[in-house]
């Protein structure tokens, strides 16, 4: 599973096998030749893979598995691991996704993603046969460095651009690159202005306000809760922003947060301003819930100064997503003014 929140301190998360009964060894050798009939018929026979489909035009771009010649328009693509949120921003809707999280979305937009058809629970679980059914000319992703989850035979099916990001910054600075390969090179160009822009405003307009307080990012879990590092994904965007992480995780640069049992909750002591996740419908999950409800939490300094704000979409790996983060955080440092 992706559990790019509080599971997930170090590196890209992993997640387990499934185990393969008679069924899924029936469907793997159905697969396999599936495959091996796409790669017969679609393959240039230079390197095995797939050949960008006939009668479009097409152009080479540079991947972390080398070069890969894709469709200079792609129509029909599927999206796998952090690419989905960028290009739905980006006005793409895939074909095929892995399976999405509705808390990273607005509802109008979650509706949307609802619709598109969900090819695995999670990038170790890629039904390779229904991507294959959906007829992508591109497929895109990131992966980790030691593990690309299924790339040969993905490259089969269609020209396939994968791209290395475990750690949130890495998947930031992908981003320019997924954009780039379904062909959307200036539209993102154009995000990351706006990105850097807002970034840059809020650091002018709330300088006073940034001097003067320090700041923590906390979500619960199963046994205590997580306050994000600067190299979470939230974390990114509140340093860009000018915020000053209070001592408990402002020198992790390794994990993505500091765990922590709901024993030390005063460790947050030193907070004056408290963020915390919550989903779609505004209400934190039941792990932060378990936070928010332990008396500790209610004797905090900042939590008595009333200096506590809710977070949405802390996870929506894209350049909206980016600007979702910096809007509430500018919403609150406007309250604190």
């Amino acid at each position: 599973m992706r559990n790019h929140r509080v599971g997930a301190l170090v590196g890209t998360p992993r997640a387990g096998a499934r185990r393969r009964g008679s069924a899924g060894r029936i469907l793997a050798v159905v697969t396999a030749a599936l495959l091996a009939l796409l790669s017969a018929c679609g393959s240039d026979g230079s390197d095995g893979g797939a050949s960008p489909q006939a009668g479009g035009s097409t152009r080479t771009i540079t991947t972390d598995k080398g070069s890969v010649e894709v469709p200079a328009k792609p129509t029909r693509v599927v999206s796998l691991l952090y690419s989905t949120a960028l290009l739905l921003d980006l006005g793409v809707t895939p074909v095929g996704t892995l399976q999405e999280y509705d808390g990273d979305y607005p509802a109008d937009e979650w509706a949307k993603v609802q619709k598109i058809p969900v090819v695995g629970a999670s990038e170790t679980e890629i039904n390779y046969e229904q991507v294959a059914q959906l007829r992508p000319d591109l497929i895109v992703s990131t992966q980790r460095r030691a593990e690309d989850f299924g790339y040969e035979r993905l490259r089969q099916i269609a020209p396939t651009a994968f791209f290395v990001a475990e750690t949130p910054a890495e998947i930031l600075a992908v981003l320019p690159k997924i954009a780039d390969a379904v062909g959307k090179s200036s539209e993102v160009t154009a995000r990351a202005k706006e990105y850097e822009a807002q970034a840059t405003s809020i650091r002018a307009e709330h300088a006073g306000v940034l001097a003067n307080n320090t700041f923590a990012y906390v979500e619960g879990g199963p046994d205590g809760f997580v306050a994000n590092s600067p190299v979470s994904w939230p974390g990114l965007f509140m340093e860009k922003a000018g915020l000053r992480f209070s001592s408990v995780a402002s020198g992790e640069r390794e994990a993505r947060g500091v765990r922590l049992s709901l024993e030390e909750i005063s460790k947050l002591a030193d907070v004056s301003v408290l963020f915390y996740g919550v989903g779609q419908d505004g209400k934190p999950d039941q792990g932060t819930s378990a936070l928010l409800d332990n008396p500790a939490w209610a004797n905090l300094p900042a939590v008595k100064a009333g200096h506590v704000y809710p977070i949405q979409y802390g996870y929506q790996y894209s350049y909206e997503g980016a600007g979702l983060i910096l809007g509430q955080i500018d919403e609150a440092l406007t309250k604190l003014s």
